[in-house]
């Protein structure tokens, strides 16, 4: 298997053909190792062969999946039906994909405008049993197709001036499926519209062979699919990149800065290379807006490129779009080393561009962990390729991704005040550290299923939850799902943090999950967090004791002694290094933490508000050690 993936590692899965995708699925199926996205096609169609065109897909990004079709319209009913082969699967991703012909057979009345409003809203009550079937059945996240308008109109070049023409009744059937779908975290919407204008409808449905055996797409169209729906599933498995670093010298623009100088290399309107460069740029920014931090590394002189954004004030992305800089002589592998270190994310989480071959495969062979992208000879296609790099896609983009990269000027803003301080504690009380602790709430059920998927070094399990998992636990009575929002007097670390307790109402109450984000390590809030459970757990007379465990991964060193830091006693070490702990009522011996106002909300309120005076500063276990 490890041979397959390594083969299929630089293999471009939109190059497959029908053969090669078989070899693929038939060598994951041999090999029977767990699927980690188990993926569910349900319709009124015929699927194959687009099941094993998405399992070799995943398999080009070191994911092995498994897919399962439903039996020939019969979504409703395998839905319904507890003991049905779709529930045996038990998916964590279920497309839906309805045909318009066998949900309205005679859509065509939208000639008139009354009857084409009544058919159309027939049709959205039927997708949305169907979705709300799935969501309340299933633990999947639901991938919901939207329609492509149709070869041509039945009106023809009239159509535009109808009432309700095919025109309108296409745009405001995909609108109301947009509009009616997006708060839910689960759903996600799989735009076959762009996908069919991008590949060309004839060119992607083959209506003979739909009229024969209810297949809809050519085969040619399917590598296309299969990869728009691998970027749903690496989005929903947390599979990302959070840092994309780019080169300077002809990649953000034309020429070289230290022979040109800030006015002579090109970028911008009024020159054809320029104007690529400047598209390839707001391509760039807009991929920040997804909560995606950017770097620079190149080699050049620093004060050389502090001048280039100084004087170039015209160009879409500026200075202060970056989270860190690595400006200087060292080879690229070394900067990205250092970017990864100073923004303290793993090397596999960055994406690199550049323009020089040489440099692309000197850090493919020193650093296969990170995905790189050669910037194309072509200058018309620079602003798309980094399409391809689904790591950047994100399944829904929060507040908290909005503002990644403030937030990590802002901690570059801490660590230069750590240096006027010689005392750590003098230090931590100076940030006026302030936490709000509430229960998950529906606001934050996306940021709560990130923090589960995204964070690796303070997770004490790194158990991946979906989202299904999540809205579970947030209405489970006998669990907790708690979330943690901090600030300090720099600004806003947003919500860092979560912990799920199992077991309320029991005699022992267990810690299953507890994770923070790497920006809010160091401060003692897991010692906040960890006295609040203690006081949640043992202020219910049934509760004598809580359990926890931790099971060591690659990354998770930081929190290798979190629960012996804070009095719980080890019971047992598993060959693989898992170790289960237990805390006793009254076992533990509090000490002052006084550098860290809590706050405690018992219910899920929309926003926290800022921590008023009265707000108390939390007790810690006293083996807390200072980070």
């Amino acid at each position: 298997m490890s041979d397959l993936f390594e083969e299929l590692r630089t293999t471009d899965p939109l190059t497959l053909d029908r053969v090669d995708v078989r070899r693929v699925s038939r060598a994951l199926r041999a090999a029977d190792r767990r699927a980690e996205a188990r993926i569910a096609l349900a319709g009124s169609v015929i699927f194959e062969p687009l099941p094993e065109f998405i399992e070799a897909n995943l398999a080009c990004r070191g994911l092995v999946a498994a897919c399962h079709a439903t039996a020939f319209g019969q979504s409703m009913q395998e839905l319904l039906d507890p003991d049905s082969a779709l529930h045996r699967f038990d998916p964590n991703f279920l497309l839906l994909h309805s045909e318009l012909d066998a949900l309205a057979p005679d859509y065509a009345v939208q000639l008139d405008a009354g009857r084409g409003r009544a058919c159309l809203t027939e049709i959205l009550e039927t997708i949305g049993a169907l979705v709300r079937a799935a969501l309340e059945r299933t633990r999947a996240t639901i991938l919901l197709d939207n329609f492509p308008t149709p070869y041509s109109y039945e009106l023809g070049l009239a159509d535009w001036r109808a009432a309700f023409g095919e025109q309108e009744f296409f745009a405001e059937l995909n609108l109301r499926l947009a509009r009616t779908w997006r708060s839910e975290p689960r759903v996600q919407i799989l735009d076959l519209q762009r996908l069919t204008s991008r590949h060309g409808l004839a060119q992607a449905r083959d209506q003979r062979l739909y009229y024969m055996a209810r297949m809809p797409w050519r085969e040619s169209f399917l590598p296309l699919l299969a990869d728009e729906i691998a970027r749903h599933v690496g989005a929903g498995l947390g599979r990302i990149r959070k840092c994309l670093v780019v080169d300077l010298d002809n990649t953000l623009w034309a020429g070289v800065l230290g022979e040109d100088g800030p006015l002579g290399v090109r970028v911008g309107p009024g020159d054809p290379l320029g104007e690529a460069h400047h598209d390839l740029q707001r391509r760039i920014r807009a991929i920040r807006r997804r909560g995606v931090l950017l770097a620079a590394c190149s080699k050049n002189n620093p004060a050389e490129v502090d001048e280039m954004f100084r004087v170039r004030s015209d160009m879409p992305l500026q200075r202060a779009d970056f989270a860190c800089m690595q400006i200087g002589w060292r080879m690229k592998h070394e900067g990205l080393r250092a970017i990864a270190e100073t923004l303290n994310i793993g090397t596999d989480s960055l994406a690199f561009l550049d323009d020089n071959p040489a440099e692309i495969e000197l850090v493919r062979q020193l650093m296969p962990e990170v995905e790189c992208v050669l910037l194309p000879r072509d200058p018309a296609s620079w602003p798309f390729c980094l399409e391809r790099v689904h790591g950047l896609e994100r399944a829904m983009v929060t507040d908290e991704d909005r503002a990644k990269t403030q937030q990590y000027q802002q901690n570059a803003a801490r660590q230069s005040a750590r240096t006027q301080f010689c005392d750590l504690r003098q230090y931590l009380r100076s940030l006026e550290t302030r936490i709000v602790i509430r229960p998950v709430g529906r606001d934050l059920l996306a940021r709560a299923h990130q923090l589960f998927t995204k964070t690796n070094q303070f997770n004490v399990t790194t158990q991946r939850y979906s989202a299904a998992e999540i809205e579970a636990f947030a209405r489970d009575p006998s669990c907790s799902l708690l979330m943690v929002h901090a600030q300090d007097r720099f600004g806003e670390l947003g919500w860092i943090g979560a912990v799920l307790l199992r077991g309320l109402g029991g005699p022992a109450v267990h810690i299953d999950s507890f994770v923070l984000s790497c920006r809010a390590l160091g401060r003692g809030v897991e010692s906040a967090v960890l006295h609040h459970v203690s006081s949640l757990c043992f202020g219910r007379t049934e509760c004598q004791e809580i359990t926890a465990q931790f099971r060591p991964t690659a990354r998770n060193a930081p929190v290798l002694d979190l629960y012996d830091r804070h009095g719980f006693t080890p019971v047992d070490e598993s060959a693989e290094g898992v170790k289960r702990y237990r805390l006793v009522r009254g076992a533990s011996a509090p000490a002052t933490c006084d550098w860290i106002a809590v706050r405690v909300e018992t219910c899920a309120s929309p926003e926290p508000t800022e921590a008023t005076p009265s707000v108390q500063p939390c007790p810690a276990s006293a083996s807390m050690r200072m980070q």
